[in-house]
């Protein structure tokens, strides 16, 4: 099939920053970023001089926080992004940008990415979390991502998994870090971002240090629940703390901490499971091989499918 030359703009919406980017012959290029608007009029007033200064530009593939139905165009659920859930979205998009828009939540898009060109292939049961200023989950289930909640959560594990995974977003999510880092030292500029605090806790910084070694804590506990819940292959991780070199090293180790320790949670919580040695192991962690693009690329991949491009 002859690869498609048109240019599309792809956007990923975060709680503190849209990135994007534009996929042309299956290649993300020129990426940026600028602060998420707090209005809709002003995300789109935003997109449109994006797209004016780099015409032509042939549709537009959305990458979002909540539950995006592209059968009504509304993103469901909440987010840290208020105006996504102003009633419907993607029609009203679609139509003062001019252009065809597809919609997808960010954790699918990332799995999308890599279970095509990443991690994920050769898979059939993976998770993939997405940690920004939230933590997203995608659940793939026979080598199909899981859109419908009763399918995801159909057994009180997935549920439990699911409520401790929204319970700690706070405590996993660098974006909130950095904010309650920056309450607690008045040194500190009111907000710092994820990189930032990551660096003061290698300088020694004890309140950064504090607040980066109870996320590694908050986010294992999260991962062998989820691990426990869904036997998954692999469990990617993907957003901007998945450039972090320690990442893996740090989590592999409190989980080691956490499924060894008789006072944990994790033992408490075995008496509820028929099979506990079996469900509560060490996940198989992989960082997403195309890290914080990964929903980007994801995005782009979907629009193609949705609207039928050549590649």
């Amino acid at each position: 099939m002859v690869q498609s030359t048109e240019t599309i703009l792809v956007l990923d919406i975060g709680g503190s920053a849209v990135k994007y980017g534009f996929w042309t012959a299956q290649k993300l290029e020129d990426r940026e970023q600028f602060p998420t608007p707090l209005t809709r009029n002003k995300f789109y007033q935003t997109v449109a001089d994006i797209c004016d200064a780099h015409e032509p530009i042939a549709g537009i593939a959305v990458s979002c926080p909540g539950e995006p139905d592209e059968d009504t165009g509304i993103v469901h659920g909440m987010s840290y992004v208020p105006f996504l859930h102003l009633g419907e979205f993607q029609h009203d998009f679609a139509t003062q940008l001019n252009r065809p828009v597809s919609l997808q939540n960010d954790a699918e898009s990332a799995a999308l990415a890599e279970m095509t060109l990443g991690v994920g292939q050769n898979h059939q049961n993976a998770l993939f979390t997405i940690i920004g200023s939230g933590i997203g989950l995608a659940i793939v289930q026979d080598g199909l991502i899981l859109k419908n909640l009763a399918e995801k959560f159909d057994n009180p594990e997935k549920r439990f998994a699911d409520t401790l995974k929204t319970l700690n977003n706070s405590k996993v999510s660098p974006v909130q870090i950095g904010k309650t880092v920056s309450l607690k030292n008045f040194k500190l500029p009111n907000t710092i971002d994820g990189k930032t605090v990551f660096e003061l806790a290698k300088q020694g910084d004890p309140i950064a240090s504090q607040e980066v070694d109870q996320m590694y804590a908050s986010l294992a506990e999260i991962l062998i629940f989820l691990n426990a819940a869904y036997q998954p292959e692999i469990i990617g991780i993907g957003g901007g703390i998945s450039n972090n070199p320690d990442l893996l090293p740090e989590l592999k180790a409190h989980i080691a901490t956490l499924l060894a320790s008789p006072d944990s949670k994790i033992s408490f919580y075995k008496r509820f499971y028929p099979n506990p040695d079996q469900a509560f192991t060490k996940p198989n962690l992989r960082t997403c091989y195309f890290k914080n693009d990964a929903n980007l690329i994801g995005a782009a991949l979907h629009y193609e499918h949705r609207f039928k491009r050549p590649y």
